[in-house]
Formats: structure tokens, sequence, C-alpha cells
């Protein structure tokens, strides 16, 4: 792939404060894309912006509460505005909680939606008449292997795992509905990912949950990143309304 195939491209990245989200952000500003970072944290997502807009890339951050409607429309505006417009979205702001359906809370369960569900409804749609006015966009959402399996990896990931199933009910709906119009919608659904907390497994927690996916192999960041990056690109001005599972196999 050209290593410049998003030069010019203007990106909206939510959770890139995080560890997945900034390895994301910066594969596309290496690719050539401009980048606005909206993250819960400000600072952290400044200071993500900083580093890029070192590299030569404009980049902005904007700290905003994905689950208030209002305050996301205002931050879109103010990174529409940065940029000069939007033409890649990525929603990969979420996670999750681990707590037993029959014992889970009122306020657990809308907080699950609000931060996996809702918060990709809020900015889709304040991003989304953008694109509909150029009649191009590529919109990239982070669901999991949860809403696919059920989320066996996981146990206890009920309203995760049913927020996640709504991202990928919202991709494939949306990806029809906005298809003529010259914009693709899919979704990434990772499985087991090689985080930090990973490391806390004991040799038979991880020797159980590698038993479990074909590769043996557990995911990591710059895959899903490396991922995003095809999907976004003009060689997939085809592919829309894709779940792709990025789990080694699992949820075959």
């Amino acid at each position: 792939m050209n290593p410049q195939v998003l030069a010019g491209a203007r990106l909206l990245l939510t959770g890139g404060a995080g560890a997945l989200g900034t390895v994301i952000a910066r594969t596309f500003a290496a690719a050539g894309a401009d980048v606005a970072i909206l993250d819960l944290d400000a600072q952290g997502a400044a200071t993500l912006a900083s580093e890029l807009g070192d590299t030569g890339r404009l980049a902005v951050a904007v700290g905003v509460d994905l689950t208030d409607h209002d305050a996301v429309r205002a931050a879109v505006a103010e990174a529409e505005a940065a940029l000069g417009g939007i033409d890649i979205l990525i929603n990969a702001a979420g996670g999750g909680i681990v707590a037993p359906f029959a014992e889970m809370t009122d306020e657990q369960w809308r907080t699950q939606m609000a931060r996996n569900l809702d918060s990709v409804f809020h900015v889709t749609r304040a991003v989304l008449p953008g694109m509909i006015d150029r009649r191009h966009g590529r919109i990239l959402n982070i669901a999991s292997i949860a809403a696919v399996s059920g989320g066996r990896l996981v146990r206890n990931a009920v309203a995760y795992a049913t927020a996640k199933a709504g991202v990928v009910g919202l991709t494939k709906a949306l990806a029809i509905e906005v298809a003529e119009q010259g914009i693709t919608v899919n979704a990434i659904a990772p499985g087991a990912q090689a985080t930090p907390g990973r490391d806390r497994d004991t040799p038979e927690r991880r020797e159980a949950l590698l038993a479990q996916i074909p590769t043996r192999l557990l995911g990591e960041p710059q895959h899903l990143a490396d991922t995003l990056l095809f999907l976004a690109s003009p060689s997939a001005v085809n592919i829309t309304g894709v779940i792709l599972p990025l789990d080694g196999g699992h949820s075959i």
C-alpha cells in the first residue's frame, strides 16, 4: 500500500487518547491524514495531537463527553472547522465492565449502552451531514467479537456484548442507507487483545485463552490500526456493511 495512501484525508477519531487510539492516530497520520481527536481525557488527547503536529500533520484535540449529545455536536463542529471537514470517522471509544447479569444494576447497564452505543450514535449523526454534502466518507466502528460470539472469551459481559451488538446493527443498516451517497460503513470485531491487563494472566489462564483461538495469537493494536487503514483507503471503495472479525479465528 502507498505509504501516503491517505494524503490530504481528514480523520475524526474518538477515544484517541487511549492505548489503541494512540496507535490508530499515529498510523493514519503516517499515511498522510490530518487528525482530530475526541476524548474525555482532554490532556491525553492534547499530548497526542502535539506529537502528531511535530510530524508535520495538522492535529487537533477536543475534550468531550461522548455520551452528551449537545457536547458532541459542539466538539464535532470544532473539529470540522479546524480540519476543514471530515472524510473518515473512526468510533474507537468505549469500554466494558464485568458483572453477572442477575446482579447488574440499572446504572451499570445504562452506562454500558451510553459508552459503547450511544457515543457511536451521537458522533456519527454529527459527522454524517458533511459527508452526505460531499458525497464521500468512510465510517469505521469498533465493535467486538462479543457481539458475535456472546463474549465467550470474557464471562459476565452481557451489557457490553449487547451494546456492541447494537454497533453491529447500526453499521449494517447505515451502510445500506448511505451507500448511494458515496459513504461506506464498516466495523471491526476484535477478539482477545494483547492489552496491558493480559500481563496479569496466570500461565493456566493464558493457555485456556489461547486454546480457544486457532492462530493462538492475541490481537495487537497495530493489527487493528492497519486493518482500519485498509478499510479507509481507496482500495476499499466497494466494501461496506462488513463486520470483520479480527480474532485469530475464534468466531469460526
